[in-house]
C-alpha cells in the first residue's frame, strides 16, 4: 500500500503544469511600418522615447497592417500623447467586410505610457467550421488614434508588437515563408 501511495504522489507531481515561458515577439510592427497603410499618408514617424521604440502620428489617424496572425497571438503596445490634447487609442481587426474593435484606452497629456493589449487568437488556428479558415486570410490590424473633444493630438504607439509562445512562432514562420504580406 505505501508503494502505491508513493507512485500516485510521484505521478501527481510529474503532471504539474510547468511555469509558462514568457511570450516572444513574433511580429515587430515598428519594423514593418513601411509596409503599413497610413492615414493620413506619410504622417507617421519612427522615434525612440527613452529607450522605447515608437511610432508617432496624428490623432485622428490610423495605421493598418495587412498580415496573417500567429496562433494564440496577442497585440501589445504602450500609448502616450505628445502635446496638450488627450487621445483615445483603439485596436481592431478587419477583413474588408467588417471591423471588430478589440481594445481601447485613453491617454492624457503628462500621464506617461498606458498599456494596451488585445487578444488576436480568434484570427488564427483551426476552427470547427467548413468555411471559416482564419489562417488562410491576411487580416487588417488597425491601430487608430482619435482626437478627444475634437482637439488634434500627437499619438505615440510605444513598441507595438504581436507576441505568442515559441510553438506558435515556429508554426507562423513555416506558414508565412514565401507568402507576401
Amino acid at each position: 500500500m505505501p508503494t502505491q501511495i508513493l507512485c500516485i504522489l510521484l505521478l501527481t507531481a510529474a503532471c504539474r503544469t510547468s511555469p509558462s515561458a514568457p511570450p516572444i515577439r513574433i511580429v515587430d510592427l515598428v519594423g514593418q511600418l513601411n509596409r503599413a497603410e497610413q492615414r493620413p499618408a506619410g504622417a507617421f514617424t519612427l522615434s525612440d522615447r527613452n529607450g522605447i521604440r515608437a511610432i508617432a502620428g496624428p490623432a485622428p489617424g490610423r495605421i493598418i497592417w495587412t498580415l496573417p496572425i500567429p496562433r494564440r497571438g496577442v497585440f501589445r503596445a504602450m500609448a502616450a500623447v505628445d502635446g496638450a490634447a488627450p487621445a483615445r487609442f483603439r485596436v481592431g481587426v478587419s477583413d474588408d467586410r467588417i471591423y471588430e474593435g478589440l481594445a481601447s484606452v485613453q491617454s492624457t497629456p503628462g500621464s506617461g505610457w498606458t498599456g494596451i493589449q488585445a487578444d488576436l487568437s480568434a484570427y488564427a488556428g483551426w476552427k470547427w467550421s467548413l468555411f471559416y479558415r482564419p489562417e488562410r486570410h491576411s487580416w487588417r490590424l488597425v491601430l487608430s488614434a482619435d482626437a478627444v473633444g475634437g482637439t488634434p493630438a500627437t499619438a505615440v504607439w510605444g513598441d507595438p508588437e504581436i507576441v505568442s509562445d515559441r510553438a506558435a512562432a515556429r508554426e507562423y514562420a513555416r506558414r508565412v515563408v514565401g507568402r507576401p504580406f
